[in-house]
């Protein structure tokens, strides 16, 4: 091993002495410190203040280490074969495929450097922040509970609509077949296909909307119990339609199921006997005395005491709409209603989300390195570029599947083909949940690896080695 760590060493040196690894690191510490002081919040408080300092500068330094990635990974395969002076090692007992995993893993602590220093200074900057802001003490619970936190979120249970649609489509032909009109055979199957799916669209339509004086109800299970920390009800609903440029204000009423005990008997030494299922009875209680007045089509948390969880881990909760123009208001699945639970700190919530980005440099790294094994150094760069940019657009481009245009079922089609061997920037996209005290979960960070390190990324660094190590360096020609 004391060839592959002297590559490191030699590589890293360089690079650390260059002007180019000067002009990153400042320019992410730029990013990090006085991008935030540059944009202002959404006109909801310190609350929204924090949140835009986080989003923005952990976002664009995740953006600026993709890019450099790229181009310095696509540099340090290429100067020394250009230049000639690899020629000079691989005379030497030194494999091809211990220099490729050498230059590999020195742009990859090469990034890592930059990126602990761009993340030291976000953190430390939101913190100077909090601490030397002019906040009131309502607003500093506020942002420690709701910001500054590691929250792991719950979603409601989906309704069966198949089963319910299949239900209403057999009580649906029941009545036709009494009505005589049940007796064709001919097209019996599509006719009911044709019914379940109308069924089914109009079963989610009305779940998504909640009429004047009506109520939507979600349940949500596998809740823990035992907590102390409150729980947070955040949600985001529109009035009227689904536009967040054309809201205003509504007013409507949480309420939950709570699972009350009834009186309990004593036994004759006086202890109380054990509960049986029907001394517990259910009631909805409204979650505030009055009925609230909120701004549609922003995001809303409520705070809720753990009590509301049920004996079986469970909680069901109601929005009764009252708004005052007697419209309807809309909930989409992507916003809400969740229930958000404190796992951990902010630190901690921190360091997994600097490992996400952290797994976007070690893929693009090594992406980058394959494809300038083979290619030049514009050339690799290009192709890099272009695959990131598939990665970018291939998800936009499968919205057009329920289209009629057959050139558009066409490019569907691509764009399916292509999220199987694309990396998408977006799935790496951590700056939101920090924002929003979401945890970045270890699972979540465990499916990235699977899915985007080891069966996408990893076969295209093998072909990469390989073409390295097959590459003539002889046929390299100085222009």
């Amino acid at each position: 091993m004391t060839s592959f760590t002297a590559i490191v060493k030699l590589t890293l040196r360089n690079a650390l002495r260059s002007h180019i690894f000067q002009l990153l690191l400042g320019l992410l510490l730029l990013c990090a410190l006085l991008l935030p002081t540059t944009v202002s919040g959404s006109g909801e408080g310190a609350r929204a203040y924090i949140q835009v300092a986080l989003k923005y500068s952990l976002g664009t330094v995740s953006f600026i280490l993709a890019i450099s990635t790229v181009w310095i990974a696509s540099l340090v395969m290429t100067q020394d074969v250009e230049s000639y002076q690899l020629h000079m090692v691989v005379s030497k007992p030194v494999s091809k495929i211990k220099i490729f995993f050498a230059k590999y893993t020195s742009v990859v602590l090469l990034h890592l450097v930059l990126l602990l220093a761009a993340g030291l200074a976000i953190y430390l900057g939101v913190l100077w922040r909090f601490h030397q802001g002019s906040f009131s003490k309502e607003e500093r619970d506020r942002i420690e509970s709701e910001v500054l936190v590691g929250r792991r979120v719950f979603y409601p249970e989906p309704p069966d609509v198949k089963r319910l649609a299949q239900e209403a489509v057999a009580q649906q032909l029941e009545e036709m077949r009494k009505a005589g009109r049940g007796q064709l055979k001919s097209g019996a199957a599509e006719m009911e296909a044709e019914i379940l799916k109308g069924i089914s669209e109009d079963m989610l339509r009305q779940r998504a909307e909640v009429l004047f004086r009506k109520y939507g109800e979600w349940t949500f299970r596998n809740l823990p119990r035992g907590g102390k920390e409150p729980i947070y009800l955040r949600y985001r609903l529109y009035v009227g339609k689904v536009d967040t440029e054309a809201q205003r204000h509504t007013v409507g009423l949480w309420a939950g199921s709570l699972e009350t005990r009834k009186e309990t008997a004593e036994t004759a030494d006086g202890a109380a006997a054990p509960a049986a299922e029907e001394e517990y009875v259910r009631n909805w209680v409204p979650l505030t005395r009055e009925p609230e007045e909120f701004y549609a089509g922003r995001f809303h948390e409520k705070k809720m005491r753990p009590a509301i969880i049920d004996r079986d881990s469970s909680v069901t909760l109601r929005y009764i709409n009252l708004d005052a123009q007697k419209d309807k208001v809309y909930f989409q699945a992507v916003d809400g209603p969740q229930l958000m639970m404190k796992v951990t700190g902010f630190t901690g919530n921190f360091v997994r989300a600097l490992l996400v980005i952290l797994l976007l440099e070690i893929i693009y790294a090594g992406i980058s390195c394959a494809a300038a094994a083979a290619l030049s150094m514009p050339t690799a760069i290009f192709a890099v570029l272009s695959y990131m940019f598939l990665g970018s657009v291939a998800p936009l481009i499968l919205t057009t599947r329920q289209l009629a245009d057959p050139a558009k079922h066409l490019g569907y089609w691509i764009g399916k083909a292509a999220m199987q061997v694309v990396v998408p920037l977006q799935e790496f996209e951590i700056s939101q949940k920090i924002a929003d005290g979401e945890l970045v979960e270890w699972f979540y960070l465990g499916g990235l690896t699977l899915n985007y390190f080891i069966l996408r990324a990893l076969p295209l660094i093998l072909l990469g080695c390989w073409l390295y190590w097959r590459r003539e360096l002889g046929l390299v020609v100085r222009k």
